[in-house]
C-alpha cells in the first residue's frame, strides 16, 4: 500500500516537473524601458512579419493603435489585403499596456488569441518598431513610412537574430498600393 502512494507521488512530482519545464517561458528580451505611449499610437505600416494564421498572405498592412481614454486600454486594428481574395481583411485586438513608461503588452484579439508582445527596439523618434511575442511565433518590423532604410533594416534583424529569433522566417509583404 505504501509502495503505490509513494510511485503515485512520484509520477505527480515527475509530470508536474515536465509540464514546468515545457510551459516555461524562456525569453531572452526585455521589452524597452521609457516608453512613451503617446509617440506609440496612430498609424504604423507593417515592413516585415514572421507569417502567421490571422494575417496569412496579406499585403498592405497597416497596424493602428488608438488609446481608449476611458479605461486607458488600447484598440488595435490590423488591416490587409487579401489578394487570393480581392479584398480587405481586419482583425481588431485590445492590449493593456502592463507597467507604465514599459513597452510590454497584453493583448486579445477574438476569437481567441491572447499574447504578451514586447516592443524590443524602436528609434528615438518613434518611426520604427521591433514588436515580439513572448514564444518567439511573432515578430513585426513596422514603421511609420512604407519602407525603412538597409541601416535601420540591419540593426532591427541584428537584434532579432541576438535574442534567438530565427529572421529568415520573416516575409516582407508588399505595401505597394492595390489598384482599383
Amino acid at each position: 500500500m505504501n509502495l503505490k502512494k509513494l510511485a503515485l507521488a512520484a509520477l505527480a512530482i515527475g509530470t508536474t516537473a515536465y509540464i514546468a519545464k515545457h510551459n516555461k517561458k524562456n525569453t531572452k528580451y526585455k521589452p524597452v524601458q521609457n516608453f512613451d505611449l503617446d509617440e506609440f499610437m496612430g498609424r504604423w505600416y507593417e515592413i516585415s512579419r514572421i507569417e502567421n494564421k490571422s494575417q496569412l498572405k496579406l499585403t498592405n498592412v497597416t497596424h493602428r493603435f488608438i488609446l481608449e481614454e476611458e479605461d486607458g486600454s488600447i484598440e488595435i486594428i490590423v488591416r490587409g489585403y487579401d489578394a487570393k481574395k480581392k479584398n480587405w481583411r481586419k482583425i481588431d485586438g485590445i492590449a493593456n499596456q502592463d507597467i507604465d513608461n514599459v513597452g510590454l503588452f497584453s493583448t486579445t484579439f477574438l476569437p481567441r488569441l491572447a499574447k504578451k508582445l514586447y516592443v524590443i527596439d524602436h528609434d528615438k523618434d518613434y518611426n520604427n518598431l521591433l514588436i515580439a511575442s513572448e514564444d518567439y511565433k511573432l515578430l513585426w518590423i513596422l514603421s511609420r513610412r512604407k519602407e525603412i532604410s538597409d541601416i535601420v533594416k540591419t540593426r532591427f534583424l541584428e537584434s532579432a537574430n541576438k535574442v534567438g529569433f530565427d529572421t529568415s522566417k520573416l516575409i516582407w509583404p508588399s505595401q505597394v498600393p492595390i489598384s482599383k
